[in-house]
């Protein structure tokens, strides 16, 4: 595993504020004595091992990555795994031999929650959750504000609208303003004031929707929105990450930048709508009215817009369209076909390299293409 992946998860276990002491207050306040727990999206297991400090008599320590490992690592060296199951797997595809009485999660981002955590979420507490069980967290607070922040703008979206070599890269342009950006708001960048937009509850709904209506408290020019959350994992017990209140997480905020800059009046209205889909898909849309009532301004972005799509990937999404294996499946599927317990990955290689030399032209290519095969399959 990379450098990188062990610094991401050195930074999530000591560098993120007082985020771990409160789920341990969290962990040790909900789970209890024989308790069977979920952790989701483990990754190197410091909830599992919470919950196990609290009294739990079984964790399922679900991580998909293979950072699953660490978590192995340490509860060997820590004396848990006689009570944590590691499980790399994606979530969705696992069947527990229980229910459990409590799932916990850690699967925050800039603005609420990963990519696809909502549907984790959403599917682990259907299949995996007693009648009457509990979740950590209970519920999280979308909050955002208008940000001036010209710098932040010239770096991630006005970086595109430029020559390089006698290469126009303007053609990229709307491809950055049209994703969210990780970033650092200083509260002095808020146009007006920060203020919540939408609430997911944990329990119930995932997906969200909301709308805002704010006023300028100063002239500025408007890059964009700072979005942040505030999450309650339990009763009094919150972590966040809202600009200049670090303190209970460490972690960046999101930029939602708009179009092209826009001059506001101190006193000016917005209306900011934002819509989210499983924490990956998201759309923003700001109005501006301003003080001489003939001018309403519209911005409208979506994430959906920073994803070029080939036509023939819109046809694969079609209902009429008819797949065909190509030259990688053919080969596939008669590698599977070898998967019987019989042969030896020495004899696997060599039988990929007679059968498929014309596109396996090296050793090293037959060998990655079947440790691929066998990763996903084997």
């Amino acid at each position: 595993m990379s450098s990188d992946l062990l610094q991401f998860h050195a930074f999530c276990l000591t560098d993120t504020g007082t985020r771990l002491d409160q789920y341990a207050r969290t962990i040790a306040r909900v789970v209890r004595p024989g308790d069977v727990v979920v952790d989701l999206g483990a990754g190197t297991g410091i909830l599992s091992f919470l919950a196990c400090a609290a009294g739990a008599r079984q964790v399922y320590a679900i991580e998909e990555s293979a950072v699953s490992i660490y978590g192995e690592m340490l509860a060997a060296a820590g004396g848990f795994r006689d009570r944590v199951a590691f499980i790399q797997a994606r979530s969705t595809q696992v069947t527990l031999p229980e229910r459990v009485d409590v799932i916990v999660a850690d699967v925050h981002d800039t603005f609420g929650l990963q990519p696809g955590g909502p549907r984790a979420l959403e599917d682990a507490r259907n299949r995996f959750l007693k009648p009457g069980g509990r979740l950590i967290p209970a519920s999280i607070e979308l909050r955002i504000a208008p940000v001036e922040v010209p710098d932040l703008y010239r770096r991630t979206v006005d970086v595109w609208q430029q020559q390089i070599h006698g290469v126009d890269l303007s053609a990229l342009r709307t491809l950055a303003v049209n994703q969210r950006h990780p970033a650092r708001f200083e509260p002095t960048a808020f146009i007006a004031p920060l203020e919540p937009i939408a609430s997911i509850d944990v329990g119930t709904r995932l997906d969200t929707a909301g709308e805002v209506r704010v006023v300028a408290t100063r002239g500025a020019t408007l890059h964009g929105l700072c979005g942040c959350f505030v999450t309650t994992l339990v009763d009094d017990v919150v972590l966040g990450n809202v600009p200049g209140e670090s303190q209970t997480s460490n972690f960046a905020q999101a930029f939602f930048p708009i179009d092209a800059p826009h001059a506001v009046a101190e006193g000016e209205r917005l209306r900011i709508r934002m819509w989210t889909y499983d924490g990956s898909e998201l759309r923003w849309q700001i109005r501006i009215a301003h003080h001489d009532q003939l001018r309403r301004v519209q911005f409208d972005q979506a994430t959906f817009l920073s994803a070029p799509i080939r036509p023939e990937d819109l046809k694969r999404g079609t209902s009429d369209y008819r797949p065909r294996l190509t030259a990688r499946g053919t080969m596939e599927r008669a590698l599977l076909e070898k998967f019987d317990g019989t042969s030896t990955s020495a004899e696997l290689e060599r039988w990929l390299t007679m059968q498929f030399g014309d596109r396996l032209p090296s050793a090293r290519e037959a060998a990655a293409f079947l440790k691929a095969t066998i990763d996903r399959c084997g």
